[in-house]
């Protein structure tokens, strides 16, 4: 078997380079979750539950492939370790879908967005499974992992602020009035490819392959079922499916109640975006030391309740108060970055103790587990946000009326924050602490030494 040492380092460059591609990834993430359906309901014309409806298949079905990719990653071998070629191969195809689904031509309907959409997913899975099992594996310690993740969502809280910065410095210069969402899919979209085409070799060339472990192969249901026995896992699973159930809740229905409950233009909106990731940014040295200071799971809970119970605050914000939204939107900011921070780290350490336990070094199939869990929570998001707001009363393409800005408030902001405050709840006395980590590792250390000969 073999580990990297409690104390092993790596350069800050290196980790900067695994880091890089996150900055395109996050662009992606932002655009899947904010923009691209309400672009598809209110801009190309799909009607909303069909629009609902179709991303949850589409991310349904992602949810699925995750496991399978990740399996595939777990048993594939090659100098480049088995991380660097899928992400290689992932990355031109991202690069691809990306185009295709948010650059759709003028006429599409229902059935291009659902090609497109699932195609697009199947890419995604293909990059992103790789890259976070990579990062889990470049350090196995409990302090090299909060490293690793601080900088590789730092990189992607920039990549929000990129998001939102750059349409609100050029689409004023060239446009005359409100910018529509095409507007903001097209420049963000080639910035993603230019992005994606430049982090990807820096990555690939510039950043050591993972450390793995000499483990037993299995299958991807015998693997599964291992993974079923491993409580800890299980326990960060169910806690992150709420969290992000919650978050995709909020995040389906938020451009909807500031354009339509608070009577702000998109403009404010990329604003407040911009916003909430600069101090989202200014947070993660915070997060960080939080986490050392009292562990991940305490700073992952302490922070998504700042982040919910933040949200139904917007109700009682008056029609055009872009001050007080935008002080709404920095403390939910702040705490925004333990969100994306502290769940991979989790979920990493849960390897080390299924391989105490007698299971096999999945480090990819622990990673799809979580994408799954996470995409699966999107999906459940949007098709719940969406189709709950038309049933309410609430319809995009017409006037708002009172019925419709019930719901809304109710969907978009009340709802989101009960599903997020009890996922932060179960997380409140996870086992696997800095101190617990560490034994496993130890025994770990001591199994590898005892099969290598090295104690008697």
């Amino acid at each position: 078997m073999t580990v990297s040492s409690p104390g092993e380092k790596f350069s800050t460059l290196s980790v900067l380079a695994y880091s890089s591609p996150m900055v395109a990834l996050a662009i992606v993430n932002m655009l899947l979750i904010v923009y691209v359906p309400p672009f598809y309901a209110a801009e190309i014309g799909v009607d909303i539950a069909t629009v609902g409806f179709i991303f949850f298949l589409a991310r349904g079905f992602d949810a699925i492939i995750d496991p399978v990719v990740g399996n595939i990653s777990d048993l594939s071998r090659s100098p480049w370790g088995r991380r660097k070629p899928w992400f290689a191969l992932g990355a031109p195809l991202l690069i691809a879908g990306v185009y295709a689904f948010m650059q759709p031509p003028a006429g599409i309907g229902v059935h291009y967005l659902a090609i497109t959409a699932f195609l697009f997913y199947v890419a995604l899975a293909i990059v992103i499974i790789p890259y976070l099992s990579w990062g889990a594996e470049l350090a196995r310690d409990y302090a090299g992992r909060t490293r690793v993740n601080s900088y590789r969502e730092a990189a992607g809280m920039f990549g929000t602020v990129v998001a939102t910065a750059l349409p609100l410095l050029i689409l004023p210069a060239i446009l005359d009035g409100e910018p529509q969402l095409r507007d903001i899919l097209q420049i963000l979209a080639w910035t993603v490819i230019g992005l994606l085409a430049i982090a990807t070799p820096i990555a690939l060339f510039g950043a050591p392959r993972e450390q793995t472990a000499a483990t037993h192969s299995f299958g991807l249901f015998r693997a599964l079922g291992l993974l079923g026995h491993n409580k800890p896992l299980m326990r960060v699973l169910g806690g992150v499916l709420l969290l992000w159930l919650g978050g995709a809740v909020y995040n389906a229905m938020i451009l909807f109640v500031i354009g339509g409950a608070l009577k702000l233009p998109n403009s404010a909106f990329l604003w407040f975006v911009f916003v909430q990731y600069i101090l989202a940014l200014v947070g993660i040295p915070f997060w960080a030391w939080f986490a050392k200071a009292f562990g991940r799971h305490r700073a992952l809970v302490v922070g998504s309740m700042v982040f919910f119970l933040c949200q139904p605050l917007f109700y009682f914000v008056p029609e055009g108060a872009f001050q007080t939204v935008l002080t709404i939107y920095a403390v939910i900011g702040f705490a925004t970055s333990v969100i994306w921070v502290m769940p991979p780290a989790l979920v990493a350490d849960t390897v080390d103790y299924g391989v105490l336990k007698g299971g096999n070094d999945d480090t990819a199939l622990y990673m799809a587990l979580y994408m799954f869990v996470q995409k699966a929570s999107l999906a459940m998001g949007v098709g719940l946000a969406l189709p709950l707001a038309g049933a309410l009363g609430f319809n995009p393409s017409q006037p708002l009326t009172p019925e419709g800005l019930d719901s809304l408030r109710f969907v978009g902001l009340i709802l989101p924050s009960l599903i997020g405050v009890f996922g932060a709840l179960l997380l409140f006395n996870y086992p696997i602490t800095a101190h617990a980590h560490s034994i496993i590792r130890k025994r770990l250390e001591r199994r590898s030494a005892r099969l290598q000969g090295a104690i008697p």
